[in-house]
């Protein structure tokens, strides 16, 4: 018996395009929405980070009845380490609260009640450049480590005299409405007369010292490594450099920008500039210790009573040598003004 043997038709060239572009158009349609489900991912990390380390702060203040410092002068010191130069650095806010995030064993290697960064350049190097996942925005991918052939004010010099980069943090803490500054203003109301914020040199400000209130005032805040193609650099963490700090000099261009190399600013950050400051060529910009991030359209914060807020860059802000903006009054501690919704 003979079987009928049936014809199989295969794909023509014109179907297989059309599969192609249809295959094509799907990925475009479905691409922005994973991207954006990554992003929303990345954010809450970030939110969960800010957490964390608010959480990490007020258990140091329960611990000792005061917020860390943003930095402690060793030269104010009555041991040994009092003597030192003061190109040693000085360990900053990040290092106390090692303890609080699960790092006493890091805590412990550091040893800051009894030695300086630079000493522990030299003695214990891994541990001072210990990266942190906990302490990094997951949105911004700029490096782990500053680097100290462009970054040398975000580095500690060990005692052999060589530039050792500090770990890369995107959370700096607050320090003033206008330039960061090293010691607490005279006026809460004037950020040119010293730090209005929660954070300066040997700080150490009780809960009862925020005025203005817990839920009105800032902790810490985002900073992008690199935004727009500019480098205004990240903080770093456990130490700063130096101790006599202003801020920053101009960041004169694109591809060669200057820094303060005694940077509190690292560590530390002002909002004269607003938050996500569009950072240009011009000689007079001095906007990189400001607050900013990758997130579209503000940045996170951590509020004194623990809450992660993200605040809009559009938020009112002026830049006066009055506090009398949203976000200057967020950042001041006892200016006395009355902050509305935000």
């Amino acid at each position: 018996m003979s079987r009928v043997q049936g014809h199989q038709r295969g794909f023509t060239l014109i179907e297989l395009l059309v599969v192609i572009a249809i295959i094509a158009i799907l990925i475009a349609l479905l691409l922005p929405a994973v991207q954006q489900a990554r992003e929303a991912a990345r954010r809450t990390q970030c939110r969960n980070n800010l957490k964390q380390i608010g959480l990490a702060l007020h258990n140091y203040l329960d611990t000792h009845r005061v917020f860390p410092p943003a930095y402690v002068d060793l030269r104010g010191n009555s041991g040994s380490l009092a003597t030192l130069a003061d190109n040693h650095g000085h360990w900053s806010w990040s290092v106390f609260i090692l303890p609080f995030v699960d790092q006493t064993p890091l805590y412990t290697r550091l040893n800051p009640g009894n030695q300086t960064p630079t000493q522990a350049a030299s003695s214990q190097l891994s541990a001072l450049q210990t990266t942190l996942p906990a302490f990094k925005c997951p949105s911004d991918t700029g490096p782990l480590m500053h680097n100290p052939a462009d970054s040398a004010g975000f580095c500690i010099i060990d005692q052999g005299g060589t530039e050792r980069g500090l770990p890369v943090t995107n959370y700096v803490a607050s320090g003033n409405t206008k330039q960061v500054r090293q010691f607490r203003a005279t006026n809460p109301s004037d950020g040119t007369t010293g730090s209005t914020g929660m954070f300066y040199r040997d700080s150490r400000l009780s809960m009862a010292e925020l005025t203005d209130g817990s839920s009105n005032t800032i902790l810490v805040g985002e900073r992008a490594h690199t935004r727009g193609g500019f480098q205004q650099k990240a903080g770093t963490l456990y130490a700063v450099r130096d101790r006599d700090l202003q801020g920053p000099e101009h960041q004169n261009h694109a591809s060669t920008p200057r820094y303060y190399d005694q940077g509190l600013h690292t560590i530390a950050a002002s909002c004269h500039w607003g938050i996500n400051a569009v950072l240009t060529t011009s000689a007079s910009n001095d906007r990189t210790p400001s607050y900013s991030s990758l997130h579209t359209g503000g940045s996170h914060f951590v509020m004194a009573d623990g809450a992660v807020r993200f605040i809009s860059e559009n938020i009112s802000n002026d830049q006066s040598n009055a506090t009398d903006s949203t976000l200057e009054r967020l950042v001041s501690i006892s200016d006395g003004g009355v902050v509305g919704e935000f």
